[in-house]
């Protein structure tokens, strides 16, 4: 019996730098799953959830956002990425608003804690 695929509304995490990396996963069906030194108190988002941060990547014109080396960033920190479907923004520093706004919208969804 082949199991079925899940599809991915959203990932984001951290990676690089001298910190432990970390990626949190968000089913279109709103499971949410963990990997990495982080956690998450909600594990389950609803649709409606769901919808609201697909407004804000469309508010955010997230499909047209490119990643960023942002100035005065240190190189051993670690950057952040979002990936929704195929494309994967990843942001080294805070330089990047629209950015920052769905990073927000996304971690407070989950409740993640670090």
């Amino acid at each position: 019996m082949a199991l079925a695929a899940v599809l991915i509304a959203f990932s984001f995490g951290r990676t690089g730098g001298n910190i432990i990396p970390f990626t949190v996963t968000i089913a279109t069906s709103g499971r949410v799953q963990v990997s990495g030194p982080v956690q998450v108190d909600k594990h389950t988002l609803t649709q409606a959830q769901l919808a609201g941060l697909n407004r804000i990547a469309a508010q955010v014109r997230f499909s047209s956002l490119q990643g960023a080396m942002c100035p005065r960033t240190l190189p051993d920190v670690a950057s952040t990425f979002i990936k929704k479907g195929p494309h994967t923004v990843r942001v080294h520093g805070t330089c990047v608003a629209a950015y920052q706004r769905l990073w927000a919208a996304l971690t407070a969804a989950v409740r993640l804690r670090y």
